[in-house]
């Protein structure tokens, strides 16, 4: 065929004979190349023809105050100066001339290498400068209690109980030597030799590893979700008891960990939403609903050159019926590498260190920092120079420039100094994880079914919630039930550590409510409109509660404010469903993460819902989610399928790497650290003010904007004056 062309169509390129027109800020190449009036005289051939770098043009070339000139004419900023990177080209921002009198930040150790590490890094049995002179003779390495503690031959302390458990607790399997793996009488034998406490057999959690503890001649009942199984509307697993969608029962799709949704279904259907019938994509698990679907269905036209004008109609054009000519007329309109793709006309694309822009044509610089390729926390690009930095309060990795990594903490948890450190809970315990290291100890053992928990930093004390008991705990050096009655399944916790206050899902009575700390002045925030709530969590800082629904109809995530006020659905799953399980907040970023147990993947949002990133889909250790937090740079999570603590970049979803492995299923997750919990320069407790019920008689609970609303504990009622709860007689 044939078809004629307008010339009017063709953009302009580098080689025609028409003066390029730059943008303000712009340098006008000589071949008609537009690049940043700062590219010029930096020594780089950025017009790619060198008359950036003309002599006549660089000779006098100056830098701006904020910039260091190189001897070879480049400006790099002079922050860069002496950070142990080559900028300049020729080592000039490095040498011992500009670099004499750099010394390491305060907060920092100098090891003999010239290396700097974070203070808290010495003396920890590890060799972390390099030539071991962050583990001098000085160091006073801890010794470990004899009565509670177990003795690693490398030095590190552990519980004793885990002595002889075959688990490697040491790292390096001192505390497996010469055991000969006998349980005693008041525990059960599992068959791969671990012994675990007696009564935890037939409780429905594989705390084996291998389900010999669920599954031998005494175990006759099956697990049941207390206080009453599941809705009428979901169907419960045989062997754990977990609740799901009644509608992913027999749907293709393995959801319960005993495979016991997918078995028994034979002649039953599955309903598929019907405006999906024949669209060309297989919704139904067995692809009926795509059976009789047209081969030739199109759903996107391509436009064969790519020339489409304003309503996305071909532009008539004349071009030989030969491909090689397309990239022969003006490049193709490609500014850099021009190809054509058979039955699909030109592609354009760039050479390394650049990307095509949105026009699909003109290549940029590859923007590192918009799209979280490089740094885990704050990024800045220079050309093709990318530095990363650190939010307040981590400093990069020593041997890294892309990774940072927490400083020292100089706080106490159960009168122990501390590193920043994972809190997570298996039914059973809540354990300890050093974020650094990977040592890992009992918090709180003996328990029945914990499940959330959430903590507060400057009291010291960890909040858990157990849905067998139905109680709220503390913990600081002993426990108290905070919440005791009333209680139907309380699966999700949050501490409000700003004006002292404990919110708490009912996922049983759909209902979120709030008291004080200490259990005092209960009240029921928000009912109705809620299914199936699951995951809570604050900024108080900003006064804004997030919560996931498991809405059959209408999956999502809403917020309102602290007080009840102002809800709002910021992100609802349409396509399909979800299940968003676990969710939690990055304070530094103001986004929103939550795990999605339906698609088995990782989502990222502003407060307001906007800016949806899917971080991580499908992965080997993201399986079954349960539980999510973060900390700095990084994502973590907690896994059923794999019972696996893993973490990964926030913002890419790579470097997945697994934390933690547990014998048994792991729950609720949170990161020990002040980050977790931040004050804020500019947020005064708006209700610190009359024993912590600021304007209120009772409760007082933060509003968006650092307002605050009164509320009144059960049985009773607010006054008109907005701030006085009465009993059955009302006040004058």
């Amino acid at each position: 065929w044939a078809a004629f062309l307008c010339w009017s169509q063709v953009p302009m390129l580098a080689g025609s004979t028409t003066g390029a027109v730059c943008q303000p800020g712009e340098f006008a190449c000589k071949n008609n190349r537009c690049i940043q009036e700062r590219w010029k005289c930096d020594g780089d051939n950025d017009c790619l023809d060198s008359s950036d770098e003309a002599p006549e043009l660089c000779h006098q070339h100056t830098c701006p105050s904020d910039r260091f000139k190189c001897q070879n004419n480049r400006c790099i900023p002079i922050r860069w100066l002496c950070d142990g990177d080559n900028d300049c080209g020729n080592d000039e921002d490095e040498s011992n001339t500009t670099c004499s009198a750099r010394t390491c930040p305060p907060n920092q150790f100098s090891c003999a290498s010239g290396r700097c590490i974070p203070i808290s890094w010495t003396c920890d049995l590890d060799d972390d400068c390099g030539d071991r002179s962050d583990e001098f003779v000085s160091c006073a390495y801890p010794t470990c209690f004899p009565l509670t503690q177990f003795t690693c031959n490398n030095g590190r302390c552990i519980n004793i109980n885990w002595r002889c458990d075959n688990d490697n607790d040491c790292g390096d399997n001192s505390d497996e030597a010469g055991c000969s793996h006998s349980c005693s009488s008041a525990q059960f034998k599992c068959n791969s030799g671990r012994c675990i406490p007696e009564h935890w057999t037939c409780d429905g959690d594989n705390d084996c590893g291998d389900y010999s503890d669920e599954t031998h001649a005494n175990c006759t009942n099956l697990a049941t979700r207390p206080p009453g199984g599941c809705h009428g509307d979901e169907f419960q697993c045989r062997m754990d008891g977990l609740c799901i969608p009644s509608r992913w029962r027999c749907d293709g799709d393995t959801d319960c960990m005993d495979l016991s949704d997918e078995k028994n279904c034979e002649g039953m259907t599955q309903s598929c939403d019907p405006s999906k019938l024949c669209d060309g994509n297989a919704d139904c698990a067995d692809g009926s609903d795509e059976v009789d679907t047209p081969d030739q269905l199109i759903k996107h036209f391509h436009c064969f050159t790519g020339l489409c004008d304003s309503t996305k109609r071909r532009l008539p054009v004349m071009i030989s019926l030969f491909s090689t000519d397309l990239c022969a007329l003006g490049n193709g309109g490609c500014s850099h590498n021009c190809t054509v793709a058979p039955g699909e006309g030109i592609a354009c694309s760039c050479p390394l260190g650049m990307e095509l822009g949105p026009n699909n044509k003109t290549c940029q610089i590859q923007s590192f920092c918009a799209k979280h390729l490089k740094c885990s926390q704050r990024c800045e690009q220079d050309k093709n120079t990318v530095k990363c930095s650190c939010y307040e309060g981590w400093v990069l990795e020593a041997d890294q420039e892309t990774v940072c990594v927490g400083v020292e903490c100089h706080l106490f948890v159960f009168l122990d100094p501390f590193k920043p450190f994972i809190i997570f809970s298996n039914r059973h315990e809540i354990r300890r994880i050093d974020l650094y290291k990977g040592d890992f100890s009992v918090l709180v053992p003996g328990l029945r079914n914990t499940i959330a928990l959430d903590f507060h930093l400057n009291q010291s004390s960890l909040y858990w919630t157990d849905v067998v008991e139905d109680k709220i705990y503390p913990a600081l050096t002993s426990f108290e039930v905070v919440i005791q009655y009333g209680l139907a399944t309380p699966e999700g916790l949050a501490v409000d550590w700003i004006a002292g206050n404990i919110y708490w899902v009912e996922s049983n009575l759909d209902q979120i409510e709030v008291a004080k700390l200490d259990g005092t002045m209960r009240n029921t925030l928000l009912a109705g409109d809620i299914e199936h709530p699951r995951a809570i969590a604050l900024d108080p800082r900003y006064g804004i509660l997030f919560w996931t629904d498991w809405d059959a109809h209408l999956p999502r995530i809403e917020a309102a404010s602290m007080s009840g006020e102002g809800r709002r659905t910021i992100h609802k799953e349409v396509d399909g469903g979800g299940w968003p399980n676990g969710l939690t907040v990055d304070y530094l970023e103001l986004r929103i993460l939550w795990i999605d147990a339906r698609s088995d993947a990782i989502y990222s949002a502003r407060y307001d819902g906007s800016g949806l990133i899917e971080v991580l889909r499908g992965h080997e250790y993201l399986s079954h989610p349960f539980a999510v937090t973060m900390y700095g740079g990084e994502v973590y999570w907690t896994d059923w399928r794999t019972n696996t603590l893993a973490k990964a970049n926030k913002w890419t979803g790579h470097n997945v790497t697994v934390v933690q492995r547990t014998n048994t299923q792991p729950f609720d997750l949170q990161v020990y650290h002040p980050s977790r919990q931040p004050q804020g320069k500019d947020t005064p407790n708006p209700c610190a003010a009359n024993d912590g019920r600021g304007p209120c008689s009772h409760l007082c609970l933060i509003n968006y904007n650092l307002s605050v609303s009164c509320a009144c504990p059960h049985l009773m009622k607010l006054h008109p004056d907005k701030k006085t709860c009465y009993g059955e007689c009302q006040p004058e």
